[in-house]
């Protein structure tokens, strides 16, 4: 849902300002950082396509709520889960102790736990993400590690 409201933020009368708010643990560590707003879209010849049409078009601004993370399943919450593990195996060593450490009970409480932890891991986790995407914001080089 991000990605659409990005681009059709992006298109209405060539770019209205529009604010992400995502909803889903990995929206948070992931779609809410960046400016890219891709779409799947059908190819003839391949099938659906993903990432197929988009933008590079930055919201005016990210809410980050982690009390959205509650209304999730449980399945919901450990791929968001899985896009932090990535994160720490490519840039944070610090942020892989915490998922060892914490893991299981994050996703249990459901990020919503009494102590700083989670809050900890969404800003480790948006922290390296924005230093893998900040030198190569526009997409220029497709190699990037958080895109394996």
């Amino acid at each position: 849902v991000l990605d659409i409201v990005g681009l059709a933020a992006n298109l209405y009368r060539r770019g209205v300002p529009y604010v992400r708010v995502p909803t889903t643990l990995l929206a948070i560590v992931d779609a809410s950082v960046g400016v890219k707003n891709g779409v799947d879209y059908p190819c003839i010849a391949k099938g659906p396509q993903k990432n197929r049409m988009g933008s590079f078009y930055a919201p005016a601004a990210a809410l980050l709520d982690k009390s959205f993370i509650a209304t999730q399943d449980e399945r919901n919450i450990i791929n968001g889960m899985g896009e932090i593990m990535k994160l720490a195996l490519v840039r944070d060593a610090r942020l892989f102790d915490l998922l060892e450490d914490h893991g299981e009970r994050l996703v249990q409480e459901q990020y919503q736990g009494e102590d700083d932890v989670a809050d900890e891991i969404i800003e480790r986790s948006i922290q390296v993400m924005l230093e893998e995407l900040g030198p190569n914001l526009w997409e220029a080089k497709l190699e990037r590690c958080v895109d394996y």
